[in-house]
Protein backbone atom coordinates (compact mmCIF):
# COMPACT_ATOMS: atom_id res chain seq x y z
CA UNK A 1 0.00 0.00 0.00
CA UNK A 2 2.92 2.10 0.71
CA UNK A 3 4.39 1.56 -2.66
CA UNK A 4 1.42 2.34 -4.14
CA UNK A 5 1.07 5.86 -2.82
CA UNK A 6 4.73 6.50 -3.35
CA UNK A 7 4.14 5.78 -6.71
CA UNK A 8 1.05 8.41 -7.39
CA UNK A 9 2.62 10.73 -5.53
CA UNK A 10 5.62 10.27 -8.22
CA UNK A 11 3.10 10.51 -11.10
CA UNK A 12 0.97 13.29 -9.71
CA UNK A 13 4.24 15.34 -9.57
CA UNK A 14 5.31 14.69 -13.18
CA UNK A 15 2.21 15.72 -14.26
CA UNK A 16 2.36 19.02 -12.65
CA UNK A 17 4.62 20.37 -14.74
CA UNK A 18 3.36 19.32 -17.63
CA UNK A 19 0.10 21.28 -16.56
CA UNK A 20 2.13 23.93 -15.81
CA UNK A 21 3.96 24.31 -19.13
CA UNK A 22 0.31 23.53 -21.29
CA UNK A 23 -0.91 27.14 -19.02
CA UNK A 24 2.30 29.22 -20.20
CA UNK A 25 1.11 28.35 -23.64
CA UNK A 26 -2.03 30.00 -23.40
CA UNK A 27 -1.32 33.43 -22.05
CA UNK A 28 -4.64 35.47 -20.97
CA UNK A 29 -5.90 38.48 -23.70
CA UNK A 30 -4.17 41.80 -21.90
CA UNK A 31 -7.65 43.43 -21.47
CA UNK A 32 -6.40 45.63 -18.90
CA UNK A 33 -3.61 47.07 -21.13
CA UNK A 34 -5.22 47.55 -23.87
CA UNK A 35 -7.77 49.58 -22.49
CA UNK A 36 -5.08 51.58 -20.90
CA UNK A 37 -3.39 52.22 -24.32
CA UNK A 38 -7.01 53.06 -26.48
CA UNK A 39 -6.91 55.86 -22.88
CA UNK A 40 -3.74 57.15 -23.49
CA UNK A 41 -4.26 57.49 -27.06
CA UNK A 42 -7.21 59.26 -26.62
CA UNK A 43 -5.59 61.35 -24.36
CA UNK A 44 -2.43 62.53 -26.40
CA UNK A 45 -4.62 62.99 -29.74
CA UNK A 46 -6.08 66.70 -28.49
CA UNK A 47 -2.18 67.56 -27.92
CA UNK A 48 -1.33 65.94 -31.41
CA UNK A 49 -3.68 67.95 -33.04
CA UNK A 50 -3.34 70.90 -31.21
CA UNK A 51 0.63 70.96 -32.38
CA UNK A 52 -0.10 69.70 -36.30
CA UNK A 53 -1.92 73.08 -36.15
CA UNK A 54 -0.17 75.72 -34.42
CA UNK A 55 3.41 74.23 -34.60
CA UNK A 56 3.21 71.72 -38.35
CA UNK A 57 1.07 73.60 -40.42
CA UNK A 58 2.66 77.02 -40.50
CA UNK A 59 6.30 75.06 -40.97
CA UNK A 60 5.27 73.22 -43.97
CA UNK A 61 3.24 76.10 -44.93
CA UNK A 62 5.98 78.36 -44.84
CA UNK A 63 8.49 75.54 -46.47
CA UNK A 64 6.25 75.57 -49.50
CA UNK A 65 5.77 79.30 -49.78
CA UNK A 66 10.12 79.35 -49.67
CA UNK A 67 9.56 77.89 -52.62
CA UNK A 68 7.08 80.10 -54.91
CA UNK A 69 7.37 84.17 -55.47
CA UNK A 70 4.03 84.80 -53.44
CA UNK A 71 3.24 88.08 -52.31
CA UNK A 72 0.64 89.46 -50.38
CA UNK A 73 -2.54 89.13 -52.48
CA UNK A 74 -1.16 87.17 -55.07
CA UNK A 75 -0.86 83.25 -55.21
CA UNK A 76 2.10 83.24 -56.38
CA UNK A 77 3.78 80.78 -58.57
CA UNK A 78 6.33 77.85 -58.50
CA UNK A 79 9.54 78.75 -58.68
CA UNK A 80 11.95 75.87 -56.82
CA UNK A 81 15.35 77.18 -55.53
CA UNK A 82 15.31 80.66 -56.82
CA UNK A 83 14.52 82.06 -53.55
CA UNK A 84 17.48 80.31 -51.85
CA UNK A 85 20.07 80.69 -54.82
CA UNK A 86 19.60 84.91 -54.16
CA UNK A 87 20.69 84.87 -51.01
CA UNK A 88 24.64 83.71 -52.14
CA UNK A 89 24.65 87.19 -53.02
CA UNK A 90 22.44 88.97 -50.81
CA UNK A 91 24.75 90.54 -48.75
CA UNK A 92 22.31 91.24 -46.01
CA UNK A 93 22.47 87.13 -45.46
CA UNK A 94 25.84 87.12 -45.84
CA UNK A 95 26.10 89.93 -43.18
CA UNK A 96 23.13 87.69 -41.28
CA UNK A 97 25.15 84.71 -41.24
CA UNK A 98 28.26 85.91 -39.80
CA UNK A 99 26.45 87.96 -37.14
CA UNK A 100 24.49 84.44 -36.12
CA UNK A 101 27.69 82.94 -35.39
CA UNK A 102 29.46 86.04 -33.44
CA UNK A 103 26.34 87.21 -31.56
CA UNK A 104 25.62 83.41 -30.15
CA UNK A 105 28.98 83.00 -30.19
CA UNK A 106 29.93 86.05 -27.75
CA UNK A 107 26.92 86.18 -25.88
CA UNK A 108 26.62 82.79 -24.40
CA UNK A 109 30.31 82.52 -23.66
CA UNK A 110 29.69 85.83 -21.48
CA UNK A 111 26.73 84.51 -20.23
CA UNK A 112 27.91 81.41 -19.29
CA UNK A 113 31.17 83.26 -17.53
CA UNK A 114 28.10 86.00 -15.53
CA UNK A 115 25.98 83.44 -14.81
CA UNK A 116 28.42 81.21 -13.26
CA UNK A 117 29.93 83.92 -11.04
CA UNK A 118 26.41 85.00 -9.83
CA UNK A 119 25.49 81.93 -9.10
CA UNK A 120 28.32 81.29 -7.49
CA UNK A 121 27.64 84.32 -5.11
CA UNK A 122 24.25 83.60 -4.46
CA UNK A 123 24.79 79.99 -3.27
CA UNK A 124 26.78 81.28 -0.29
CA UNK A 125 25.06 82.99 2.55
CA UNK A 126 24.83 86.52 2.74
CA UNK A 127 22.26 88.65 4.29
CA UNK A 128 19.26 89.65 2.23
CA UNK A 129 20.45 86.58 -0.31
CA UNK A 130 16.51 86.05 -1.19
CA UNK A 131 16.13 89.80 -2.46
CA UNK A 132 19.38 89.29 -4.25
CA UNK A 133 17.85 86.59 -5.94
CA UNK A 134 15.25 88.43 -6.90
CA UNK A 135 16.51 91.56 -8.09
CA UNK A 136 18.87 89.14 -10.71
CA UNK A 137 15.69 88.01 -12.08
CA UNK A 138 14.04 91.17 -13.18
CA UNK A 139 16.15 92.16 -16.78
CA UNK A 140 15.13 88.40 -17.31
CA UNK A 141 11.67 88.72 -15.86
CA UNK A 142 10.32 92.36 -17.51
CA UNK A 143 8.95 92.26 -21.13
CA UNK A 144 11.40 92.52 -23.89
CA UNK A 145 10.17 95.63 -25.20
CA UNK A 146 10.64 97.39 -22.18
CA UNK A 147 14.31 95.84 -21.31
CA UNK A 148 15.57 96.59 -24.88
CA UNK A 149 14.00 100.28 -25.52
CA UNK A 150 15.26 100.99 -22.07
CA UNK A 151 18.71 99.33 -23.04
CA UNK A 152 18.55 101.73 -26.67
CA UNK A 153 17.70 105.42 -24.49
CA UNK A 154 20.85 104.18 -22.24
CA UNK A 155 22.96 103.45 -25.45
CA UNK A 156 21.68 106.68 -27.29
CA UNK A 157 24.07 109.46 -28.68
CA UNK A 158 25.12 111.94 -27.63
CA UNK A 159 22.38 111.77 -24.39
CA UNK A 160 22.23 108.78 -23.29
CA UNK A 161 22.30 107.77 -20.01
CA UNK A 162 25.71 106.02 -21.14
CA UNK A 163 27.15 109.00 -22.63
CA UNK A 164 26.09 111.37 -20.27
CA UNK A 165 27.96 109.60 -17.70
CA UNK A 166 31.27 109.19 -19.92
CA UNK A 167 30.71 113.09 -21.13
CA UNK A 168 33.57 114.05 -18.08
CA UNK A 169 36.03 111.36 -19.23
CA UNK A 170 35.56 111.73 -22.95
CA UNK A 171 33.52 111.89 -25.79
CA UNK A 172 30.22 110.66 -26.36
CA UNK A 173 30.42 107.17 -27.95
CA UNK A 174 28.64 105.99 -31.30
CA UNK A 175 26.92 102.87 -29.86
CA UNK A 176 24.22 102.51 -32.06
CA UNK A 177 25.90 104.19 -35.16
CA UNK A 178 29.06 102.91 -35.28
CA UNK A 179 29.39 99.34 -36.96
CA UNK A 180 31.71 97.91 -33.92
CA UNK A 181 29.89 99.53 -31.16
CA UNK A 182 26.93 98.62 -32.48
CA UNK A 183 27.54 95.23 -32.64
CA UNK A 184 28.93 95.36 -28.81
CA UNK A 185 25.70 97.41 -27.58
CA UNK A 186 23.41 94.57 -29.05
CA UNK A 187 25.62 91.83 -27.77
CA UNK A 188 25.44 93.55 -23.97
CA UNK A 189 21.93 94.04 -24.45
CA UNK A 190 21.68 90.48 -25.31
CA UNK A 191 23.82 89.21 -22.43
CA UNK A 192 21.78 91.76 -19.98
CA UNK A 193 18.72 90.12 -20.66
CA UNK A 194 19.98 86.43 -20.89
CA UNK A 195 22.30 85.49 -18.12
CA UNK A 196 19.77 85.79 -15.24
CA UNK A 197 18.18 82.22 -16.69
CA UNK A 198 21.77 81.05 -16.44
CA UNK A 199 22.17 82.07 -13.34
CA UNK A 200 19.09 80.48 -11.63
CA UNK A 201 19.79 77.35 -13.92
CA UNK A 202 23.01 76.90 -12.67
CA UNK A 203 22.16 77.80 -8.83
CA UNK A 204 19.18 74.99 -9.02
CA UNK A 205 22.02 72.58 -9.97
CA UNK A 206 24.51 74.07 -7.07
CA UNK A 207 22.27 73.53 -4.40
CA UNK A 208 21.89 69.46 -5.50
CA UNK A 209 25.65 69.24 -5.19
CA UNK A 210 25.99 67.25 -1.41
CA UNK A 211 28.02 69.33 1.00
CA UNK A 212 30.39 66.76 1.79
CA UNK A 213 32.13 66.49 -1.17
CA UNK A 214 33.21 69.98 -0.25
CA UNK A 215 33.89 69.13 3.09
CA UNK A 216 35.87 66.41 2.11
CA UNK A 217 38.12 68.15 -0.51
CA UNK A 218 38.64 70.74 2.26
CA UNK A 219 39.89 68.12 5.03
CA UNK A 220 42.10 66.71 2.08
CA UNK A 221 43.60 70.27 1.75
CA UNK A 222 42.14 71.11 -1.33
CA UNK A 223 41.68 75.29 -2.27
CA UNK A 224 38.51 76.95 -3.56
CA UNK A 225 39.70 77.19 -6.86
CA UNK A 226 40.65 72.97 -6.82
CA UNK A 227 37.07 72.28 -5.67
CA UNK A 228 35.19 74.31 -7.92
CA UNK A 229 37.04 72.95 -11.06
CA UNK A 230 37.25 69.08 -9.44
CA UNK A 231 33.53 69.62 -8.06
CA UNK A 232 31.44 72.37 -8.95
CA UNK A 233 32.20 72.05 -12.90
CA UNK A 234 31.55 68.06 -13.15
CA UNK A 235 28.41 68.83 -10.65
CA UNK A 236 26.78 71.35 -12.92
CA UNK A 237 28.05 70.43 -16.53
CA UNK A 238 25.43 68.67 -17.75
CA UNK A 239 23.11 71.68 -16.83
CA UNK A 240 25.35 73.82 -18.46
CA UNK A 241 25.25 72.26 -21.90
CA UNK A 242 21.15 72.09 -21.81
CA UNK A 243 21.30 75.79 -20.89
CA UNK A 244 23.53 76.89 -23.43
CA UNK A 245 21.23 74.69 -25.91
CA UNK A 246 18.22 76.43 -24.94
CA UNK A 247 20.05 80.31 -24.60
CA UNK A 248 21.69 79.66 -28.21
CA UNK A 249 18.44 78.64 -29.78
CA UNK A 250 16.50 81.81 -28.61
CA UNK A 251 19.31 84.48 -29.17
CA UNK A 252 19.43 82.95 -32.72
CA UNK A 253 15.43 83.57 -33.22
CA UNK A 254 15.71 86.75 -31.31
CA UNK A 255 14.33 89.85 -32.72
CA UNK A 256 13.68 92.62 -30.07
CA UNK A 257 17.14 93.07 -28.87
CA UNK A 258 18.40 93.73 -32.51
CA UNK A 259 14.83 95.52 -33.94
CA UNK A 260 14.35 97.99 -31.28
CA UNK A 261 18.15 98.32 -30.45
CA UNK A 262 19.49 98.41 -34.13
CA UNK A 263 17.21 97.51 -36.66
CA UNK A 264 19.93 95.58 -37.94
CA UNK A 265 22.20 99.00 -38.88
CA UNK A 266 23.99 100.51 -39.50
CA UNK A 267 24.05 98.88 -43.04
CA UNK A 268 23.75 95.12 -42.02
CA UNK A 269 26.26 94.75 -39.65
CA UNK A 270 23.54 93.79 -36.54
CA UNK A 271 21.19 92.18 -38.99
CA UNK A 272 19.97 88.59 -38.21
CA UNK A 273 17.69 86.45 -39.92
CA UNK A 274 14.40 87.43 -38.13
CA UNK A 275 15.01 91.11 -38.43
CA UNK A 276 15.75 89.68 -42.78
CA UNK A 277 12.03 87.41 -43.03
CA UNK A 278 10.44 91.05 -41.00
CA UNK A 279 11.77 93.79 -43.74
CA UNK A 280 10.53 91.02 -46.39
CA UNK A 281 7.01 91.00 -45.00
CA UNK A 282 7.05 94.33 -44.79
CA UNK A 283 8.09 94.91 -48.65
CA UNK A 284 4.66 91.76 -48.65
CA UNK A 285 7.31 89.04 -50.08
CA UNK A 286 6.13 86.67 -48.86
CA UNK A 287 8.31 83.89 -50.58
CA UNK A 288 11.60 85.45 -49.84
CA UNK A 289 10.66 85.99 -45.99
CA UNK A 290 9.82 82.30 -46.44
CA UNK A 291 13.14 81.71 -47.31
CA UNK A 292 15.07 83.49 -44.89
CA UNK A 293 13.07 82.00 -42.11
CA UNK A 294 13.51 78.04 -43.58
CA UNK A 295 17.08 78.93 -44.30
CA UNK A 296 18.15 78.61 -40.30
CA UNK A 297 15.41 75.60 -39.75
CA UNK A 298 18.70 73.26 -39.91
CA UNK A 299 20.42 74.91 -37.65
CA UNK A 300 17.99 74.81 -34.99
CA UNK A 301 17.12 71.31 -35.92
CA UNK A 302 20.90 70.74 -34.86
CA UNK A 303 20.20 72.88 -31.78
CA UNK A 304 17.27 70.37 -30.42
CA UNK A 305 19.09 67.48 -31.06
CA UNK A 306 21.67 68.47 -29.22
CA UNK A 307 19.71 69.05 -26.39
CA UNK A 308 17.74 65.71 -26.78
CA UNK A 309 21.30 63.98 -26.28
CA UNK A 310 21.80 65.74 -23.35
CA UNK A 311 18.84 65.58 -21.74
CA UNK A 312 19.17 61.20 -22.55
CA UNK A 313 22.44 61.64 -21.07
CA UNK A 314 21.69 63.59 -17.74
Amino acid sequence: MQARTEQDAVAAGAKAPAATAGTARRPRKPVAAGKEARLGLLLVIPAVAVIAILIGYPTISSIWYSFTDRMVGSPGRFIGIENYTRLATDSGFLSAAANLVLIVGVSLLLKLVLGTVVAVVLNRPMPGRNLWRLLVMLPWAMPGFVAFMGLRLMFESPYGAINVALETFTSPVPFLSDPDWARVSVVLATVWRGFPFWAISILAALQTIPKELYEAARMDGASAWQQFVHITVPQIRSTVAVVAVISAIWTANGFENIWLMTQGGPSTTTMTFPVLSFLSLQSRQLGQAAAYAVVILPVMALFIMLLSRRKKEI
